[in-house]
């Protein structure tokens, strides 16, 4: 008897942890994706040509070196419901862009299938590129060549405006003649790691004791739980859209043949806006 309420306490104890930890791991895996070896350019959808995905580098690789401020384009197929303005607050300080100290990153996001865009804008860099500059240049340069299909030309005019008014800040040029070298990228559509079948066999296994030993009550609950907590829990969030905060940069995440990012944050200036 002893032995089976010890066993009763393991199982539901291990059931918990479980229902606790794995939803957090799967959600911030699946929600942002690594960056590329492009590192200032990540699309992962296709949009761009090459000639637009070797303007873009080159230039924001002259901006690195001349002022150390990172400017990243992404472009993704949909948010799958979270608000633009989070997804690009979470991947943005997921990610790190920018240096840690100075916060001086910007992230140019379009997910297409939404046909939204944002413009997110590190602290260091609110003087030189307000809100109302951001959504200006999107509006102007941008917009209209996405309302007709031409993603990257569209991007690459905002990125290079956006590019000229960081280095107008820091007091230097940007000559935009550097021709650069992209490294190799291995093919790798989902870009993302294969998943672990153990703990779905953990998961089983702890289902199916708790069904001989506690007749699955504790399974039972935290289904319940769960249930009740998506339906009344999830109106409070304020739009965070299940991604939970990643909690401020990465401490500088790999930027593939380019070098890293910085360590950077925002606190969620910008803009946004659709097509």
């Amino acid at each position: 008897m002893r032995s089976n309420k010890c066993i009763k306490v393991i199982v539901a104890s291990l059931l918990i942890c479980l229902f606790t930890i794995l939803p957090l791991k799967v959600s911030a895996a699946e929600a942002i994706p690594s960056p590329t070896p492009y590192k200032y350019v990540n699309d992962y959808v296709g949009a761009l040509n090459k000639s637009e995905v070797e303007n873009i580098v080159s230039i924001g690789k002259e901006l690195e070196d001349k002022t150390g401020a990172q400017a990243v384009v992404v472009v993704i197929n949909s948010t799958k419901g979270t608000p633009i303005e989070q997804y690009a607050l979470n991947l943005f300080r997921t990610w790190g862009i920018g240096q840690k100290e100075k916060d001086n990153g910007l992230l140019i996001l379009l997910a297409l299938n939404d046909k939204k865009w944002r413009v997110e804008v590190g602290r260091g860099l609110e003087g030189a590129v307000p809100d109302v500059l951001t959504s200006r240049i999107m509006e102007d340069l941008a917009k209209p060549r996405f309302q007709s299909g031409n993603y990257g030309e569209g991007l690459l005019n905002s990125y290079s405006t956006m590019s000229d008014a960081i280095a107008k800040e820091y007091g230097v040029t940007l000559e935009k003649s550097r021709k650069i070298t992209l490294p190799e990228v291995k093919n790798n559509t989902s870009n993302r790691k294969k998943s672990n079948p153990l703990p779905l066999g953990i998961i089983l296994g702890l289902f199916l004791l708790d069904l001989i030993f506690n007749r699955a009550r504790v399974t039972t609950f935290l289904f319940k739980l769960i249930f009740w907590n998506n339906i009344f829990g999830g109106r409070g969030r304020g739009g965070g859209g299940g991604f939970g905060g990643f909690g401020g940069g990465s401490g500088g995440s790999s930027g593939g043949g380019f070098g890293g990012f910085g360590g950077g944050s925002s606190g969620g200036g910008g803009s946004s806006g659709s097509w």
